[in-house]
């Protein structure tokens, strides 16, 4: 048996729970391939599993899904080719014959699960998934970069040009516009020529906001941003809401809002339910969707942002994979603009 370096965590409960071991390295199946990880993306869900707040995780598993490396090893039905070759990973394991699938909406299978849900994931020295998981990347992305091509980029392309159909002169607000989501949401929306608000409850990310492309930033620490959002629209209220908060904001964005306009849906920081004004929906006729994981699409357009230098990426921090668990404090104590992205051991 091979070994290799991994973090997992023993229970739930804080950053402290990260330690570093030695596992069993994955073996490609016949359609596999086998992926020496590189740099690996902390997500804010990798903060919300390992504290328990994902009722189908279990502790002892290796979490990240942001993962960029190259294929170390293939499978049988693999051609031996793609040795070598550099990609990241699409993190939804899915399985290519519901009709979602055959649609090219591989975000919606029912019968899929995202990579390190339950173990596999990026905190380790490899990975294997399927071939078809594993996207080549365009020459001149360095690995670091390319790890967040799939997550955060890709779930902003799903959401803002997916979900939102964001066009030239829509009027967009992003809410928690200061994080890994935010920041790169801010670029793929001015990336189609919109007009971009952001809000911040923090006035040490107004410069890095500004720097993502924001036409203006609202700082508000008490989350009552509404009033200022219609003085700026000149009362005629943001056609999209790209809302990354939602506990104690959503509320507020509801009222921000035009007629008619998109409310989309990508995260639940405080992961509790929140209230909604029907009336407020009916009279403005707000369309409320959710939105997640980017598809094959997504990713493509994103890797495409990325090499073009449509999107920069947002790395506030780069740290060693041994060091994971600092990565997940400065996330949750929020002292970090942009990814935390793990490279070397």
């Amino acid at each position: 048996m091979t070994l290799m370096k991994a973090v997992t965590f023993r229970d739930f409960g804080g950053p402290e729970m990260l330690q570093l071991t030695e596992v069993a390295r994955p073996e490609p199946g016949p359609s596999d391939v086998l992926i020496r990880i590189h740099a690996a993306g902390i997500c804010y869900h990798d903060v919300l599993s390992r504290a328990g707040k994902i009722p189908r995780d279990k502790p002892g598993q290796i979490l990240g899904h942001e993962i960029a490396g190259e294929i170390a090893a293939v499978g049988s039905n693999v051609s031996p080719d793609r040795i070598g070759e550099r990609v990241v990973i699409y993190q939804r394991l899915f399985c290519g014959q519901c009709p979602y699938c055959l649609a090219g909406r591989q975000d919606l299978c029912r019968n899929s699960r995202v990579l390190g849900e339950n173990g596999g994931g990026g905190y380790a020295e490899f990975t294997c998934v399927p071939a078809q998981n594993a996207i080549q990347m365009p020459d001149g992305l360095d690995m670091t970069t390319a790890a967040l091509a799939v997550c955060p980029i890709g779930t902003s392309v799903r959401a803002a040009l997916g979900v939102a159909k964001i066009g030239p002169g829509d009027k967009v607000l992003v809410t928690g516009s200061g994080g890994g989501l935010g920041l790169h949401q801010i670029q793929v929306a001015k990336s189609v020529n919109a007009h971009v608000i952001a809000v911040t409850s923090s006035d040490e990310k107004v410069d890095v906001i500004k720097q993502a492309g924001a036409d203006e930033v609202i700082i508000s620490p008490d989350l009552k941003f509404s009033r200022e959002v219609w003085r700026l629209t000149a009362k005629q209220g943001v056609d999209v809401v790209l809302e990354n908060v939602v506990t104690n904001t959503f509320g507020e964005s509801l009222r921000s809002t035009a007629q008619n306009a998109k409310v989309v849906v990508l995260g639940n920081i405080g992961t509790r339910p929140v209230e909604v004004d029907p009336g407020l929906l009916i009279v403005r006729r707000i369309r409320i969707a959710g939105s997640g994981n980017a598809t094959y699409a997504d990713v493509r357009r994103s890797l495409h942002l990325l090499a073009t230098g449509a999107v920069k990426p947002f790395i506030g921090r780069v740290l060693p994979f041994p060091d994971v668990g600092q990565g997940h404090a400065l996330m949750e104590q929020k002292a970090v603009v942009g990814r935390v992205v793990l490279s070397g051991w």
